[in-house]
């Protein structure tokens, strides 16, 4: 009887551990590297697979490339909501006329360097919690699809950033291929 309430106990308290209390799940996997304005992005975090997930009003994917005043904005956000703290990922050019195959260096950081030309990228945990590329730890974006007429836009990147603590997160294999 000993053992049968001991293996029933142990049951049970096997039953509540929930693998999904993390927000990266190894059954996530990246999106394919499409070019035909899939609305996908994705990109691992750390070696950790990080996609879009939208919460409520929340989106988990914005994207956008603009003419404003005569120059090009561009910017992609994937963001997962999930949880008390949202994480994002975004990665933004200014005042850069994007081309096909060209490989745009992510080195500003996009809160100080203000009304900067050029890209950058970050990893936001939460408001208070920003890593942001810089001249030391930067990274790329290439364009591998832009399709004017269609609002088709689709590339890959990877960055490295820094938070105010000195932390740095890894941002890798990211890809796109959006409607804008």
């Amino acid at each position: 009887m000993k053992n049968l309430i001991l293996l029933l106990t142990l049951t049970l308290t096997l039953s509540c551990c929930n693998k999904d209390d993390n927000p990266f799940s190894s059954k996530d996997q990246l999106p394919a590297e499409t070019q035909t304005g899939a609305n996908t992005v994705g990109c691992l975090v750390n070696g950790e697979v990080f996609l879009p997930h939208s919460q409520g009003l929340n989106q988990g994917i914005n994207c956008f490339y603009q003419l404003e005043n005569g120059e090009f904005f561009f910017n992609i956000t994937c963001a997962d909501f999930r949880g008390i703290i949202p994480k994002g990922v975004i990665v933004e050019t200014r005042r850069v006329n994007l081309q096909v195959g060209q490989t745009y260096i992510l080195d500003k950081n996009t809160i100080l360097n203000g009304d900067f030309q050029g890209g950058g990228g970050n990893y936001d945990i939460g408001a208070s919690n920003r890593h942001f590329t810089n001249t030391i730890k930067t990274g790329e974006l290439k364009i591998t699809r832009l399709d004017l007429s269609n609002s088709i836009i689709s590339g890959t990147y990877w960055f490295d950033a820094i938070n105010a603590s000195g932390e740095t997160v890894q941002i890798r294999q990211g890809r796109f291929d959006m409607h804008y």
